[in-house]
C-alpha cells in the first residue's frame, strides 16, 4: 500500500474512534493489532487485538472519563513512510478530575489497509491527574 492510502487508513481510524464508530475501528484494526501506551500508568501496557483494544483499552479508559461530553481527536500532522505513519494528534476529552485534552505521537504499522500496532507516546501525567485524580507533582 501507499504512504497515501496508510495516511488515510489512520484518517478513517480517528474519525471512527471520534464518532463512536467502534463496528468501523474494528475494521481498520487488525485482528492481532498490538496497541502500546507508553509509561507506568493504569493503562500503560501493550494491548493485543480487537478484545485488548476494546475491552482492555477502551474499556479502560471510557471507565474514567465523562463520554457524554464527547471524544474527539484532531490530526496535527501525518509523516508516512513504508508501513509505519506517525500522527501527531490532539485529544480533547473530560476525564471525571478534570480535562484530559492529551498531545499524542503515535508510530503506527499499516498493513494491507490495517493497523498491525501503534506506539502512543502521551503526556503520562495527564492521565493520572485527569482520569484518576492522582496528584504525583
Amino acid at each position: 500500500m501507499s504512504a497515501d492510502t496508510n495516511k488515510q487508513v489512520i484518517r478513517d481510524f480517528f474519525a471512527a474512534l471520534s464518532s463512536g464508530n467502534m463496528a468501523r475501528v474494528r475494521e481498520l484494526l487488525d485482528p492481532g493489532v498490538a496497541w502500546t501506551i507508553i509509561g507506568d500508568t493504569p493503562v500503560s501496557q501493550v494491548f493485543h487485538g480487537h478484545d485488548g483494544f476494546e475491552n482492555g483499552l477502551i474499556g479502560s479508559v471510557f471507565k474514567q472519563i465523562k463520554p457524554e461530553a464527547g471524544v474527539h481527536v484532531e490530526i496535527l500532522e501525518l509523516i508516512a513512510e513504508g508501513d509505519k505513519v506517525v500522527t501527531r494528534a490532539q485529544g480533547t476529552i473530560q476525564g471525571l478530575y478534570g480535562p484530559y485534552n492529551n498531545t499524542y505521537c503515535h508510530v503506527f504499522t499499516v498493513r494491507e489497509g490495517r493497523i498491525l500496532a501503534d506506539i502512543e507516546y502521551l503526556d503520562t501525567l495527564l492521565i493520572e491527574r485527569s482520569l484518576y485524580g492522582r496528584k504525583l507533582a
